[in-house]
């Protein structure tokens, strides 16, 4: 069964053509990591651009690895773990739900703006006869 993850626009960190690197979210216990993902299975999902989801199925695993921060090692791997498609779940399911509220909210809104009713009413004003122009002189005092 196939598993789809809301996220936000920010928490990517590289892009290439086949693969995007995703930092984990700062709450989790895994904050500072990332994990490369197949471009494929990453889509935009609304939020003008920021709000993305990136797809799993029950099967896959996730290398979240740790790169270093300093001058020398930016490209060097130092620590790295292994986590299934359940442990995912679990550190993104904070992120994922509040995304998650309002992409379906901005979904519902185009709907409804889709579903518009416009009523067209047509006032036809009643005819009034025209004042004398006694009634005039009557109507300053």
């Amino acid at each position: 069964m196939w598993t789809k993850v809301y996220f936000n626009q920010q928490s990517i960190q590289r892009e290439t053509p086949r693969s995007v690197l995703i930092k984990m979210p700062n709450h989790s216990k895994y904050k500072g990591y990332s994990f490369w993902h197949p471009a494929k299975l990453v889509r935009r999902e609304g939020g003008k651009g920021y709000h993305l989801s990136f797809s799993f199925s029950d099967d896959f695993n996730f290398n979240v690895i740790k790169y270093g921060q300093g001058r020398y090692n930016s490209n060097e791997i130092i620590s790295e773990y292994e986590l299934d498609a359940e442990d995912m779940k679990e550190v993104w399911q904070v992120v994922d739900r509040s995304i998650q509220v309002s992409v379906t909210d901005e979904i519902q809104k185009k709907k409804d703006e889709n579903h518009l009713e416009i009523i067209v009413e047509e006032i036809i004003p009643k005819k009034e006869s025209p004042l004398d122009s006694n009634e005039i002189d009557d109507l300053r005092l």
